[in-house]
């Protein structure tokens, strides 16, 4: 019996790249926004001057850092989890709960993603911009959401494969 682990096929090595990349990208957003808020918080109070963009811009960017960021949580098992009863469960019974929960989670994300497409291409079309001074159109902001859960969701569904994979490699070594 050959006991080699199976190698991944490109499209999860594929998503688990985007997933890493989006983590960068959302430790990058964050970072933008100190920097911002800390821009802010000078002109404001040191030089005394109003600001009509900057806080605006870093809630979009830490929106961006939360659902963009989440594939690269997700990927990295850095979600928030209750796993007391999961722990005492063999190999094969842990791949049969991560691969219910996957499942379950990914058509959370799909319906997620369907319904924030259709609410991003509504915002796009009307051309609807902010109620702010400095008012961006919100095409951007409301990009950010639906791009998010698609990400979460191919997240999920490489999770499903390396999950059935190591499923059925721990079925046949019992």
């Amino acid at each position: 019996m050959n006991t080699e682990p199976k190698k991944k096929p490109a499209w999860v090595k594929f998503i688990n790249w985007i997933s890493e990349i989006s983590g960068y990208l959302g430790g990058i957003s964050i970072f933008l926004a100190t920097l911002i808020i800390v821009y802010q918080v000078f002109v404001r109070f040191v030089l005394g001057k109003p600001t009509i963009w900057q806080t605006e811009l870093s809630v979009y960017l830490l929106m961006f850092a939360t659902f963009i960021g989440a594939s690269y949580g997700l990927k990295h098992g850095s979600h928030v989890g209750v796993d007391v009863i999961v722990e005492k469960l063999s190999p094969r019974g842990k791949s049969a709960i991560r691969i219910v929960t996957s499942f379950l989670s990914i058509l959370l994300t799909i319906v997620l993603s369907w319904k924030a497409w259709a609410l991003w291409w509504h915002v796009t079309e009307q051309g609807w911009t902010s109620s702010s001074l400095w008012a961006p159109p919100l095409t951007f902001p409301y990009f950010i959401l639906p791009l998010g859960m698609t990400l979460l969701s191919l997240q999920f569904l490489a999770i499903l494969y390396e999950e059935a994979s190591h499923f059925k490699n721990n079925g046949a070594s019992s």
